[in-house]
């Protein structure tokens, strides 16, 4: 998220292709990256991308070589100054790459997973304002199940006995919700209205019947979610992976959760608060992103509180209450230590632990306060008017503000001042 390549004006990205192959014995990554484009801005001279600590090997364009500088984690492409503004353009960038904290190889299995840090496994805008398609190929040894972005085609088998994975993701997202899962996994599905339900964990730690035990709710998840929203899920399919080590988060059309969240769902239901966060940011974090990282309490602090309203749903107002009380436990403390924070940061550069909390915590409690002075009725009919006024779009905390007032017919301006905009003296 720090020092990302932000919307660069004089070009706009269309589309992402990219042809991975993971190499398992020495946890590294070959890629290439086509990007189609355009410009906008005759005469443009350079275009920047977030690369992380990728080695880039070549960029051409049209098949002609470019210059090229790697300054940093940012890629700087030179163009050629004859490009016609408006016409379809394509990059290609091949590049080499290492395991990190943005591509997690399990050391104990054949298993290879996305993180945060897109721009750690391919060139891309980390800028969360930008949406693209992207379309996904892996190259797979015999006997891995993949789980991408989008929909698949079925896979198809090289010469060299590589399979191919083929991942087409239409919908237009932010790059931070690229990403990929492959590895030794059981499956497991069912069907929730017009939605496939798909599980995936490790076949050496669960069953198709456990894994279909382990998201017994989802279906009920997923309904809630749309009902609350206003806004059908959009994609044909919802995926959810456990993987081996640590994982938590969602992407485009799939969450990944570490396997020890299915063994505490299987030995305690009603343990689903990370699978219902997850699957809520398809909504509010995927569905509607925040403009730029210094509004993430809009992606995390709303996600946080659905996962709350949803365990009330489900489990009672008492177990909403408990949820409501932690995080108000948690605000209280950084602010009783002087770290309270306007949850519309100056930037997200460096957030710090407790930068983190607010965003979540504090963020979650501005949503149940919100509620208690709007009402049962207001409150919802504005959470619904904010997410399908602004479904597919980048947004401010202004935007939050308003669509709240237009949804519930109350001035908000003051309730925004105290909790949101300045530290709360609560």
């Amino acid at each position: 998220m720090c020092n990302a390549a932000f919307a660069q004006s004089g070009w706009t990205a269309t589309r992402f292709t990219l042809e991975l192959e993971p190499q398992f014995e020495t946890s590294t990554i070959r890629g290439t990256l086509t990007l189609d484009f355009s410009v906008q801005q005759i005469g443009l001279k350079q275009l920047t991308l977030d690369a992380g600590n990728l080695r880039i090997s070549t960029v051409e364009l049209n098949t002609k070589a470019l210059p090229f500088e790697k300054a940093g984690n940012q890629l700087h492409i030179t163009l050629p100054v004859s490009l016609k503004a408006n016409s379809p353009q394509q990059l290609q960038v091949r590049y080499l790459g290492e395991g990190s904290g943005g591509l997690r190889f399990d050391k104990d299995s054949t298993q290879v997973a996305t993180a945060f840090s897109t721009s750690q496994w391919m060139p891309c805008l980390d800028d969360p304002s930008l949406r693209a398609p992207f379309h996904l190929s892996l190259l797979l040894p015999h006997g891995l199940v993949s789980v991408g972005n989008g929909e698949p085609d079925v896979p198809s088998v090289r010469a060299d006995g590589k399979v191919v994975h083929t991942w087409h993701l239409q919908q237009p997202m932010p790059s931070y919700l690229y990403g990929f899962a492959a590895g030794q996994f059981a499956q497991a599905q069912t069907i929730a209205g017009k939605t496939r339900l798909e599980y995936f964990g490790p076949a050496s730690l669960f069953t198709p019947a456990q894994l279909q035990q382990v998201f017994l709710d989802s279906a009920d998840m997923l309904s809630f979610y749309t009902e609350r929203s206003g806004v059908a899920y959009p994609q044909p399919a919802y995926r959810q992976v456990l993987l081996m080590g640590p994982a938590a988060q969602e992407m485009a059309g799939f969450s990944v959760m570490g396997a020890r969240y299915g063994t505490r769902v299987l030995a305690d239901p009603q343990a689903i608060w990370l699978g219902a966060h997850e699957m809520a940011h398809q909504w509010w974090g995927n569905g509607l992103t925040n403009q730029s990282w210094r509004h993430f309490w809009l992606n995390e602090g709303i996600a946080t509180f659905m996962t709350a309203a949803y365990l009330e749903h489900r489990f009672g107002k008492e177990e909403y209450l408990r949820q409501i009380d932690a995080a108000r436990v948690k605000y209280r403390a950084l602010r009783d230590a002087g770290q309270d924070k306007s949850l519309v940061f100056p930037d997200w550069d460096k957030p710090t632990p407790a930068d983190r909390s607010l965003v979540y915590d504090k963020g979650a409690l501005v949503m149940h306060e919100l509620r208690t002075v709007l009402g049962e009725v207001k409150f919802w009919n504005g959470l619904k008017h904010y997410t399908q006024k602004h479904w597919g779009q980048s947004v401010q905390t202004a935007n939050f503000k308003k669509a709240m007032e237009e949804g519930s017919g109350v001035d908000l301006s003051a309730f925004f001042q105290q909790w949101v905009e300045i530290p709360s003296t609560r």
